[in-house]
């Protein structure tokens, strides 16, 4: 990070604008910013922060940065141009301040504060896009890579701070390493490993309650499951518990398990013999069962013949019956057509006479006389002249009617034309000239302005007057203030005589000379008890005077502004001088309101013009209309009677094709009647034919059919016929005998028991007694309970060993996670321990944070020897010492080696001057590891401020010596400090300047 130019403006103690140009200023690497106490060299370096974080070090607020010495109006910024590797920036910084308000007597009104970012690329500053201060502060935090602190810890270096990290203890040590380099993966390795120590313990704890919840329940169990065949469970510890139980469970299951197989044996047994007798019994049986229905289907044989025979000479009369049905039906159905042809001709007859359109007496004349009439009707021509006259009809009467329209028109707007008329005459008689009223508004409104400019500028001559009044009181506390400091000042002028003579009192021997006078006489020897007053003290005291002048300074000049601005108030009313406020208002009241009658006379005018025009347009308007409504008129009368002609002459051809009827629609329709009834008739004639014919032929084959059957006519067929309900019957007869036929030939064929039971009785082999077989089913079930019995208790104790398995189970899991977790636990709570340095395997008792920071610590302690060896000519060296700290705290102290006096001791037992250089030395270490750590930031910039008074001459030399070192290697150095040898070995110098106007920069000594 190089810095290149900085530009302040009402900043601090300086009113105006100054500039620093710092490649001038530090072309020799190396630069001395000097001044008086209170002058502002701080203040250039705290601009420098202010620049790029926004606020300064120290406990100075950012809001209150703008110069006491800069005018009220004038903006307080400050602009710095720096670069990081290869990037170079701009940045402006303006603070929180107030500004005079723009209206006399308000308050002033605050500003916020503003960043403003620009980057130099291709040749030109571009802005960087920064809508809010903490876009700004975000941007810039990427740019620079360091924050606020450990900026002034590396690069600005306040009064004291630089050697804050060597006078603080372990703790405000560390605090300042925490701040310095990232350790927050290690803080939350040492929270995470203690959480996960203290997690396990829980765990470990949950687990041992549970192994002991297992072991009650599989004691439990157990006694339940064994009784009197497990005593002393309860002495057995709960590792050997679950192997004791399931080995007594097994023992017990096996004794169950013999037992349950030998019922079974002795059911099986019983069971066999059941089954013997059981089958032969069944077999027996099904034979005499068998011959007995065989018997019984013998006897059935000649009824079912007979049955046979029936159903078959039923089946073909059916055939013959349905056919002779069939024949009749067409016969009835030939009477019915007749009968329906007789009702068609006579309709059909009585119709013909009816109409006298026909003059044909037979159907088909008719017929063929009434097609040639109807299509003479239905001529399209003919459709066309009934149209027209419709069309004519319609079109006549509402020319009838747009008449009579067209004539109420013509007549509303004659009336339209004399009201509108009648309306513009009255309009014209209220307009006044144009020229006359415009007159009278511009009379108005200047009045109106002279009103309202007399009004402000009474009410800017009384709050001048109040101005002033108050002005006065403030040059009147100004000299009161001043007086207070003059007379301040003498006393503390005199006071620090007084205490000069003191100090060379102090240092007279009896004897000796003095530095002053020469004499070896003292008469006024030293007075313990009198007061010493410092140099800074006398310089802020005459500050305070110097600032106490320019608040006096100030006031009256705002006195004199304030006194000729009233005068010039004055003299702008003029005759108006002593014209009171509130008679001014109104005046500018009464201004308004002939202002406002003006405007609405004016107003109504241009309203009366514009209605006079629109009804001129309007009654142009209605004339036109009412001329185009007379002609529309005369045009409608001549269409109305062209019209009523064509409908009479079209009403004559018409009656020629209704005839006697009302419409051609109406002859067509009775045409249309006589037609459908011919058409009736004709068709009902021929339908007769066709069922006659048809009947003729059926009659045909039931004659041939019966000539062919064992019928000999119609009513053997009848009687062949069986009732409604002997048919099923019989059918029902004949399908039992077949079935049973079908049934006793397959059981002797395939029937196992049937062919077994004929194998047994020709073997004379008898069925046993019905006591026998209820004898062998009571032992087959005696021993079948048994053996249930036996397996039912071993399925119970199996069902609840395996309960016991499941405890016992769970008890063996239990204790293997406790042990498991048992050993994490001890390694969780060894490695956390570690780490906190409570531990046994920790025997220099350092957290691993404190460990990481000493690490850090060391490495700045080497880069820090190397620069402290140069200033003590290899003397002393930096280094950690483990041994002293608190507990956690080893490892963050220092101590130093002295090569001369070849040991090891205290840092603190340095003197002053040598505790300057190790913490110089310190700081620069401090600096080069944050570089390192911060990814090789370029620190090229260093600034101290103050600390070098405490160095004799020999050691102020070793220090430039080491300062001119990192100038070599490329660093940019600027040192603050009133050491005049300092000012004597740093030539290029920016000099501060003090005034009672504010502070100035001069740069000194650069080429």
């Amino acid at each position: 990070m190089k810095f290149h130019r900085l530009e302040i403006c009402a900043f601090g103690p300086f009113a105006g604008t100054e500039t620093v140009d710092f490649d001038a200023l530090s072309a020799d690497g190396l630069f001395l910013l000097r001044g008086q106490t209170g002058s502002g060299k701080t203040s250039v370096l705290d601009a420098i922060t202010f620049a790029l974080y926004g606020d300064v070090p120290g406990q100075r607020r950012s809001d209150g940065l703008k110069s006491q010495h800069a005018p009220a109006e004038r903006k307080p910024y400050v602009e710095l141009e720096f670069s990081c590797g290869q990037d170079r920036f701009h940045v402006r910084r303006e603070p929180r301040h107030y500004r005079p308000a723009k209206r006399a007597g308000a308050a002033d009104q605050a500003e916020g504060p503003a960043v403003f970012i620009k980057r130099f690329e291709r040749g030109a500053w571009s802005p960087v896009p920064v809508h809010k201060i903490a876009e700004g502060d975000r941007e810039l935090s990427g740019i620079l890579g360091l924050d606020m602190d450990e900026f002034t810890k590396v690069i600005m270096l306040p009064q004291g701070a630089f050697a804050q990290l060597m006078h603080a203890t372990n703790e405000d040590r560390r605090k300042i390493l925490e701040q310095l380099f990232d350790i927050a993966t290690y803080e939350q390795l040492e929270h995470y490993l203690w959480e996960r120590k203290r997690d396990s313990e829980s765990q470990l704890n949950e687990l041992a309650a549970r192994v002991h919840v297992h072991a009650e329940s599989l004691r439990t169990s157990a006694e339940a499951l064994l009784g009197e065949q497990m005593p002393g469970s309860e002495d057995l510890p709960e590792e050997e518990l679950a192997d004791a139980v399931l080995e007594q469970a097994g023992r017990c299951r096996q004794t169950l398990e013999a037992a349950a197989t030998q019922a079974q044996q002795v059911a099986q047994t019983a069971a066999q013999e059941l089954e013997v007798l059981t089958l032969r019994h069944r077999q027996l049986t099904r034979w005499a069962e068998h011959t007995a229905r065989l018997q019984a289907h013998q006897k059935a044989q000649p009824e079912a013949q007979r049955a046979e025979k029936q159903i078959a000479s039923h089946h073909a009369a059916s055939a013959l019956q349905e056919s002779l049905k069939r024949a009749e039906q067409h016969e009835q159905a030939v009477r019915h057509r007749r009968a329906e042809q007789h009702r068609a001709e006579e309709a059909a007859e009585l119709a013909l006479r009816a109409q006298s359109d026909i003059s044909a007496q037979t159907y088909d004349q008719a017929f063929d006389e009434l097609v040639d009439l109807r299509a003479r009707l239905t001529d399209p021509q003919t459709g066309q002249v009934e149209q027209r006259h419709a069309e004519r009809v319609s079109s006549a009467q509402q020319s009838q009617q747009a008449l009579v329209r067209a004539r109420e028109r013509a007549t509303e707007f004659e009336a339209l034309v004399g009201a509108k008329q009648q309306a513009r005459d009255e309009i014209v008689a209220q307009l006044l000239s144009a020229e006359q009223v415009d007159q009278r508004y511009d009379a108005a409104q200047a009045a109106l302005a002279a009103a309202q400019t007399r009004a402000e500028r009474v009410a800017e001559r009384d709050s001048t007057a109040q101005q002033v009044a108050v002005l006065d009181e403030d040059v009147s506390a100004a000299q009161k203030h001043q007086t207070s400091c003059e007379q301040r000042l003498r006393e503390i002028s005199q006071r620090y005589l007084q205490s000069v003579a003191h100090r060379l009192a102090q240092e007279l021997s009896p004897g000796e000379p003095c530095l002053v006078c020469g004499s070896t006489d003292h008469p006024q020897p030293l007075d313990a008890g009198t007061s010493s007053v410092t140099e800074e003290e006398l310089e802020a005291a005459s500050e305070a005077l110097q600032e106490a002048r320019s608040a006096l300074e100030a006031a009256r000049a705002a006195q004199r502004s304030a006194a000729d601005s009233l005068q010039a108030s004055r003299a702008a009313l003029g005759e108006c001088a002593d014209l009171t406020l509130t008679e001014a208002e109104r005046l500018c009241t009464e201004a308004t309101n002939r202002a406002e009658t003006a405007q609405q006379q004016r107003t109504e005018q241009r309203r009366l013009h514009n209605e006079a025009e629109r009804t001129r347009e309007e009654l142009a308007q209605l004339r036109q209309q009412h001329t185009e409504a007379s002609h529309a008129e005369a045009a409608g009368a001549a269409e109305s009677a062209r019209l009523n002609q064509e409908v009479r002459d079209l009403e004559q051809r018409l009656a020629t094709l209704r005839g006697d009827h009302d419409s051609v629609a109406d002859r067509l329709a009775a045409l249309d009647a006589l037609q459908g009834r011919l058409t009736a008739a004709r068709q009902a004639r021929q339908e007769t034919e066709q069922s006659q014919q048809l009947a003729d032929e059926r009659r045909a084959e039931v004659n041939e059919d019966l000539t062919v059957s064992a019928f000999p006519h119609a009513q053997a067929v009848a009687a062949a016929l069986l009732p409604e309900d002997e048919l099923p019957r019989l059918t029902e007869v004949l399908e039992s005998f077949m079935a049973t036929a079908a049934s006793l030939d397959y059981e002797a064929e395939y029937d196992h028991d049937v062919k077994a039971g004929m194998r047994r009785a020709a073997a004379e082999e008898q069925s046993p007694s019905q006591e026998d077989l209820q004898e062998a089913e009571r032992a087959a079930a005696q021993a079948q309970d048994s053996y249930e019995q036996a397996h039912r208790r071993l399925t119970d104790f199996t069902a609840e060993a395996r309960g016991v398995e499941r405890t016992a189970a769970a008890l063996q899991q239990s204790l293997t996670d406790r042990n498991q977790q048992a050993a994490d636990t001890l390694r969780r709570a060894e490695l956390a321990e570690a780490v906190r340095g409570v531990g046994g395997d920790n025997s220099r008792r350092m957290r691993l944070t404190t460990f990481v920071l000493a690490a850090r610590l060391e490495r700045v302690a080497e880069a820090a020897t190397q620069h402290l060896s140069a200033m003590t000519d290899g003397r002393y060296q930096l280094l950690l010492d483990a041994d002293r700290g608190g507990r956690g705290l080893r490892g963050l102290d220092l101590k130093v080696h002295d090569e001369y006096a070849e040991q090891q001791r205290p840092a603190e037992s340095l003197s002053g001057g040598e505790t300057f250089m190790a913490a110089l030395a310190l700081a620069l270490g401090l600096a080069e590891m944050v570089q390192s750590e911060s990814g090789g930031i370029g620190l090229d910039s260093l600034f101290i401020d103050e600390g070098f008074g405490s160095l004799d001459e020999q050691t102020l030399d070793s220090v430039m010596a080491a300062l001119h070192t990192l100038q070599g290697e490329g660093r940019r150095i600027g040192v603050v400090s009133h050491v005049t040898e300092m000012h004597q070995q740093i030539p290029v110098q920016l000099k501060v300047s003090k005034t009672h106007r504010g502070s100035t920069l001069e740069l000194v000594g650069a080429s």
